[in-house]
């Protein structure tokens, strides 16, 4: 399976470098570059087929025209638009070939509600898989093609193997990382943690994400009636926690339990 890449801004960015370099990621912070021990033991860049950069929307003007200015004719399997100009990103189908679509939201300004409508059914019609995960970490894959993605790269929701002697954590394994790869972040620091108090656990979990630090918007989304950011925080915490065994629902607020508890 290949993967083709489009976006704007930081975070596409950063998913690429997690993908196809992750020993880039102790210059995001983090760890930092002289303690970074390379535990991000993979390398998918020999399945992406190919990265586009292009201009933040809002330096390329409210509208475009010819959307094949900007993008060229392509082919791959999944294609992960990020941060797109919307009228680029509903003329990516005609554009190029591929099988499935990943528009992630993790700011409502990449994909608004009615954008998403619009591609859901277009892409319904030609037959291509269509997710706009609201984070991207939120990403629960519908759709062979899609499935398969996420097993291939190891993507999607955050999982973990923990090992605990105990009540403390002397090992964490990342069984499958959240876009950004944060989650191997969260590995490392909980390795050593003793779960005494849940509340302390679960700001203990939280604040490494934030410490990678997690790039999902801090703005209140429409829909979601807090921030992305805020959701992303949750379904790492909810993850991190039932690998150690911990039932974490009463820890997830009412309006995000249907996105969280899954």
């Amino acid at each position: 399976m290949d993967l083709g890449i489009i976006y704007s801004g930081k975070f596409g960015e950063r998913f690429v470098c997690n993908l196809a370099d992750p020993k880039l990621c102790p210059r995001f912070g983090a760890c930092g570059i002289e303690i970074c021990d390379l535990c991000k033991k993979y390398d998918f860049s020999s399945k992406i087929s190919f990265v586009q950069s292009l201009p933040e929307p809002n330096a390329i003007g409210l509208y475009v025209e010819e959307p094949e200015g900007y993008v060229q004719k392509f082919s791959c399997d999944v294609l992960v638009a990020i941060n797109v100009h919307p009228d680029i990103l509903i003329s990516l189908p005609k554009i190029g070939e591929f099988k499935a679509l990943i528009v992630p939201a993790c700011d409502q300004k990449w994909c608004s509600p009615g954008l998403r409508r619009q591609l859901s059914e277009k892409c319904e019609q030609i037959g291509i898989e269509f997710v706009s995960p609201k984070p991207f970490c939120s990403l629960i894959p519908r759709g062979n093609i899609l499935r398969r993605f996420c097993d291939e790269f190891s993507l999607g929701r955050p999982e973990f193997f923990v090992e605990l002697d105990d009540n403390a954590i002397i090992s964490a394994e990342v069984l499958r990382s959240d876009p950004c790869g944060s989650a191997y972040y969260v590995a490392k620091k909980m390795k050593g943690f003793v779960i005494e108090d849940l509340s302390e656990f679960y700001k203990e979990i939280h604040q490494h994400q934030c410490a990678y630090p997690c790039m999902a918007s801090m703005e209140r989304d429409v829909e979601l009636i807090e921030a992305p950011f805020h959701l992303a925080g949750y379904i790492m915490v909810y993850n991190f926690s039932k690998a150690v065994g911990i039932e974490a629902k009463d820890f997830v607020p009412e309006h995000f339990r249907k996105i969280v508890l899954i």
